[in-house]
């Protein structure tokens, strides 16, 4: 027995050891932890337990007005009857009913508000608003629904009826691409240095005046510190700041032409579809289109309009998900989509003024002479003219009158030629000269999503042909060998980097690559009506406070300048002007009866080819041609000839703009069809 007792004594003494060290090591981690957190990391606790106890609520800023130039209230706030509840009494941290005398609430408000339970939950764990004030659940209620949540308290716990400021549009749907509209901030912007002082569920402009001017018309946010214990009971009111609304935008638009801008092309668009495009028999699909008015002596937008259009007023609250499909739906042709600064079309013959400079600057005499033949060869290809006829030989105004292509076919095949002899891109002529003009680039517009168009050249074609050859050649294996399209594409897989002659000869009358978006082309037009200089067009004329104090005006800013002399100028001119004003100006037949010798318009015909559609139709005017006020570009997609559709509704906008025929006597009468 002792002997045994004797054999365990030493392994008692190594457990007793063991157990000493595993108690003094947690002690030591004990107060190891206790150090840091009292010593190292003790302001950072205190700073959190500080912050535990605040709470702070943020009062909404109403944001600034948008009006324009003559004082009309484009974008306002006003009061709204607006239903809200306490989310926090009503729904559990993962936004389900809390209990059941919240689920018999939610059951009481769907059946007051005439919303389904779902959405009214869906609406209250937003995080737009903080968890410690009510959130909106319906704006706009009836005063029945106000006094019935007022009067049955008890059946309504956590549920207010209150007063908010709400966007408004007292002109309806007028301007709604350029006014905008009012949607949450996304995670991407919140993580943004320009949305630095934005809060996650704060509502940010969209896609017009509201985003680009954000900053001025948001406002500052008031706020109030309340001082809160363990179960978020409201203890004291440590400090308040008041709400400051945001600055007014004062912009460029004249409120009656723009109206009339935007009806006077639906009424164009929408009259033109029950007639024909001879050239293909079909009716014109006139599927949407765009008008700009812009003042050619410093850039200024008087009007701008997008067909078809949207309402702003079914983004208050929150768009649904119905209203956002049909307005981005293709089918329904995009009425989201802003066309005058987006869309970007082969602009046809209204780019001739572009080309036309570019052969003069290149060293063309604007009276020389090309012959205006029905067809031109290039490298085995035929080039057609919209004109079968021929027309004989031809100066630059000769040419613009009549949009005479092989006119340009000649001249810019000649001028392909030098620059190939003079090493090709460097001595390229045609997009330096089209920038200047405000093609190929943006021009800076006070809009969001304003697209650069294209303007094709030997280093645009090669970087075109380098992202896309894989894509050459793979059709070239796939289609049938010997087809034509089969051929195209085996050609362009091995030599789709060339710019060739043909290129250059499509490209000199709006076709080919070349692209250009409305507004660009009102910017050319700009340029010749005032001898030379393109402003960044702008819609904002100045940021005022809320007592009409100007905080900043929007100056006006050159974007670029047309370097051509007096006689280059005159000779595009009057190739402008004898467009409408001679009989065998494209325009001539669209402006019979308009008073041409009080108000002379100078313009230009386009009808842009863009297989299989039917052409799209453009007109480009300004006027008066001799002291130039108003600049008109009017572009209808898939309206058949320039001619035939586009240039009758500039005309109805001249005839509104200068007062020539009395308001309910103006209405579109489709124009002679040249397919120019």
């Amino acid at each position: 027995m002792s002997s045994h007792l004797a054999l365990n004594e030493p392994s008692s003494a190594l457990r007793l050891t063991f157990l000493s060290v595993v108690v003094i090591a947690m002690f030591l981690a004990l107060l190891s932890r206790l150090w840091f957190l009292q010593v190292l990391a003790g302001d950072r606790y205190a700073e959190l337990a500080e912050t535990n106890r605040v709470r702070i609520v943020v009062t909404e800023a109403p944001r600034g007005n948008i009006v324009t130039a003559d004082g009309e209230e484009l974008v306002r706030n006003r009061p709204a009857l607006t239903v809200s509840a306490e989310r926090q009494r009503l729904l559990d941290d993962a936004g389900e009913p809390r209990d059941e005398d919240a689920e018999r609430v939610l059951d009481r408000l769907s059946i007051l508000l005439e919303l389904e339970v779902d959405e009214i939950v869906e609406r209250l764990s937003t995080r737009r608003y903080s968890p410690f004030r009510p959130v909106p659940i319906a704006f706009d209620v009836a005063p029945e629904i106000v006094f019935s949540v007022n009067e049955n308290r008890e059946l309504f716990p956590g549920v207010v009826a209150e007063t908010l400021p709400v966007r408004t549009y007292p002109q309806g749907e007028m301007a709604a691409h350029l006014v905008g509209y009012l949607g949450e901030i996304s995670e991407d912007e919140l993580g943004s240095e320009e949305f630095a002082d934005h809060r996650a569920g704060d509502l940010v402009g969209r896609g017009g005046l509201e985003q680009v001017y954000e900053s001025e018309l948001r406002g500052r946010h008031g706020e109030t510190r309340y001082e809160v214990n363990a179960q978020n009971t409201v203890l004291d009111v440590i400090s308040e700041r008041d709400p400051v609304q945001g600055h007014d935008l004062v912009t460029s638009l004249d409120a009656d032409l723009q109206q009339a801008t935007e009806e006077l092309l639906a009424q164009g668009i929408e009259t033109s579809r029950s007639f024909t495009h001879q050239a293909s028999g079909r009716n014109l699909p006139s599927t949407g289109g765009s008008a700009i008015v812009l003042d050619p002596r410093d850039g200024a937008i008087k009007a701008m309009a997008s067909y078809p259009s949207y309402d702003p007023q079914e983004f208050v609250g929150g768009v649904s998900s119905d209203y956002w499909e049909e307005i981005t739906d293709r089918d329904n042709d995009t009425p989201l989509f802003n066309r005058p600064i987006s869309a970007e079309h082969p602009p046809g013959s209204v780019f001739k003024v572009v080309s036309g400079a570019a052969i003069l600057q290149a060293g063309a005499n604007p009276s020389t002479t090309v012959s205006c033949a029905p067809t031109y060869e290039v490298g085995g290809n035929t080039f057609r003219n919209w004109n079968t006829q021929h027309e004989g030989p031809m100066t630059l105004t000769d040419a613009l009158r009549r949009s005479c292509d092989t006119y340009f076919y000649e001249l810019f095949y000649r001028q392909w030629q030098r620059e190939q002899q003079a090493g090709g891109a460097e001595a390229e002529i045609l997009p330096a000269v089209a920038e200047s003009f405000g093609h190929g680039t943006t021009l800076g517009i006070d809009l969001p999503s304003e697209r650069g168009g294209v303007v094709p050249g030997r280093e645009w074609r090669q970087e075109y042909w380098e992202a896309h050859r894989d894509t050459y050649c793979r059709l070239a294996e796939e289609q049938e060998e010997g087809s034509y399209a089969q051929r195209v594409n085996a050609d362009l897989c091995v030599s789709g980097g060339q710019w060739r002659g043909g290129d250059a000869v499509n490209t000199s009358i709006g076709q080919g690559d070349v692209l250009a978006t409305p507004l660009q082309v009102a910017a050319a037009y700009m340029g010749v009506a005032n001898g030379g200089t393109v402003y960044s067009p702008r819609i904002g004329r100045a940021v005022v406070d809320h007592d009409g104090e100007v905080v900043r005006e929007i100056e006006p800013e050159v974007h670029s300048q047309v370097d051509l002399d007096d006689t280059e100028l005159r000779a595009i001119h009057e190739g402008l002007r004898q467009v409408v004003h001679h009989q065998r100006g494209t325009a001539y037949g669209a402006f019979q009866g308009f008073p041409l010798d009080e108000i002379p318009v100078a313009g230009k015909t386009g009808t842009a080819e863009l297989q299989p559609l039917v052409p799209f139709a453009w007109f480009a005017a300004y006027a008066p041609a001799d002291d130039p006020e108003v600049v008109v570009v009017v572009n209808v997609e898939q309206g058949g000839g320039g001619s035939q559709t586009a240039a009758p509704i500039a005309r109805t906008i001249l005839e509104h703009y200068f007062e020539t025929t009395d308001e309910d006597d103006i209405e579109f009468e489709v124009g002679p069809e040249y397919n120019d």
